[in-house]
């Protein structure tokens, strides 16, 4: 739970806060590079709980997805602080490597999703909170939706790094994330189930040797 709070802070303000008030500043740039790279360590812890949850090809599934995104945010915060080391360079190299770097959350929502399907289908098996599942559900299809802006129009809402992977994306990011962090710390359904069938077996091999013994 602490690891997906401290996610979603760091992560929110790198995404949402920064963009909108750096301009031109490279110091914000190197900044917002260092927030990512807590964000990127504190969502490791979440995603471990979390695989933990899981079984069968939804966990390999999901383990795909965790190393996918990871090694994205930290290809990002190459491009993020790399133009800031010298500020002094030319203008073409930092709207070449802005251009690079700008596509990190258009190809974000593919890792999101290899996340998000495996974490509905555990829901649907009850190895995690129903409500979870729904959030999942909602995030996979804004994602989907979202793979658009990898060809977005620049300068629209659809555009690459634009409004949409920002504010939307970006948002439904944080708040999924976070309630992962929340659910892996609740207690695993299908164990609890699992316990009283386990007594009520162990009840039904200790009754016909008490028969035996009483005879």
């Amino acid at each position: 739970m602490i690891a997906g709070v401290a996610f979603a802070v760091l992560y929110a303000t790198a995404v949402l806060v920064l963009p909108a008030v750096q301009g031109t500043d490279q110091g914000a740039a190197r900044v917002q590079a260092l927030l990512l790279a807590f964000a990127a360590l504190a969502l490791v812890f979440v995603l471990a709980f979390a695989r933990d949850r899981l079984s069968g090809p939804p966990a390999h599934l999901f383990t795909v997805g965790s190393a996918l995104l990871v090694a994205q945010l930290c290809a990002a915060i190459w491009f993020i602080s790399g133009s800031a080391v010298r500020p002094g360079q030319t203008a073409s190299v930092n709207s070449a490597l802005g251009d690079v770097g700008s596509m990190w959350l258009p190809t974000a929502t593919i890792a999101n999703i290899l996340i998000a399907v495996p974490v509905l289908l555990s829901a649907n098996e009850d190895r995690l909170p129903r409500w979870l599942g729904i959030g999942a559900a909602v995030f996979t299809v804004e994602q989907l939706i979202e793979t658009i802006t990898i060809i977005g129009p620049p300068g629209s809402f659809i555009s690459p790094g634009g409004p949409m992977n920002h504010y939307l994306g970006g948002t439904l990011s944080v708040a999924f994330f976070v309630a992962l962090g929340a659910a892996v710390t609740l207690p695993e359904k299908a164990a609890e189930a699992a316990e009283p069938s386990d007594e009520s077996a162990r009840v039904d091999d200790d009754a016909p040797v008490q028969e035996t013994t009483a005879e």
